[in-house]
C-alpha cells in the first residue's frame, strides 16, 4: 500500500511539472506574439551576396493573411539558379510554424520547424527530428537579418550562416 501511494505520489508530482497553468500559457502566448511581430520583419526582398564568393543568395517573403507568411529562397551561381525552396511562416494552433520545402515542388511535403525563442531581434525554429538542419535563426541586424542554420548541438557541429540585407 505505502509503495502505491509512493508511486501515486510522484505520478502526481511529474504531472505538475509538466501541467501548464495560467501563467505559463500567458508567458508563452506572449512568447508567440513577439515572434510572429518580429517575423513580419522579414517580408521583402532580401539578398546575401556577401558571405560567399561563388554563390548569392536571395529570400523573398510576402504577407498572404493575418496567419501566413509565404517565401522563396534561391541561390544563384552566376545566372544558374541551383538551389530553391518554398518558405513559409505560420500562426497554427497558438504557435509559430517555420516550414521550408527544398525544391519547391508544389506537390511536396513541407518540414516544420517550430519557434522555440524569441526576442525583440530574434526568431529560433527547431526541429530535433530533421536530418539538418535541426535549428534555424534569424537575428536582425541593422537594416538586414544574420540567418544561421545548423544542428543545434554543443561542440564542433555544420552551420551555414548568411548576412541578408535589403534587395
Amino acid at each position: 500500500m505505502i509503495r502505491t501511494l509512493a508511486l501515486a505520489a510522484i505520478a502526481c508530482g511529474l504531472h505538475a511539472c509538466t501541467t501548464t497553468g495560467p501563467a505559463e500559457e500567458a508567458g508563452a502566448a506572449a512568447h508567440q506574439a513577439q515572434a510572429w511581430k518580429l517575423a513580419h520583419a522579414l517580408v521583402g526582398d532580401w539578398i546575401d551576396s556577401t558571405s560567399s564568393d561563388t554563390f548569392v543568395v536571395h529570400e523573398t517573403w510576402r504577407a498572404v493573411n493575418d496567419s501566413t507568411l509565404e517565401g522563396r529562397g534561391h541561390v544563384l551561381a552566376g545566372k544558374d539558379t541551383v538551389f530553391i525552396e518554398a518558405l513559409r511562416l505560420q500562426r497554427r494552433n497558438g504557435a509559430v510554424i517555420y516550414a521550408a520545402l527544398p525544391g519547391g515542388e508544389a506537390n511536396g511535403t513541407f518540414t516544420d520547424f517550430a519557434c522555440s525563442h524569441a526576442t525583440a531581434d530574434t526568431l529560433v525554429f527547431t526541429n530535433p527530428v530533421n536530418d539538418f538542419p535541426k535549428r534555424i535563426r534569424y537575428v536582425r541586424e541593422r537594416n538586414g537579418w544574420h540567418a544561421v542554420i545548423d544542428e543545434d548541438r554543443k561542440g564542433p557541429q555544420r552551420s551555414e550562416g548568411f548576412h541578408f540585407g535589403p534587395r
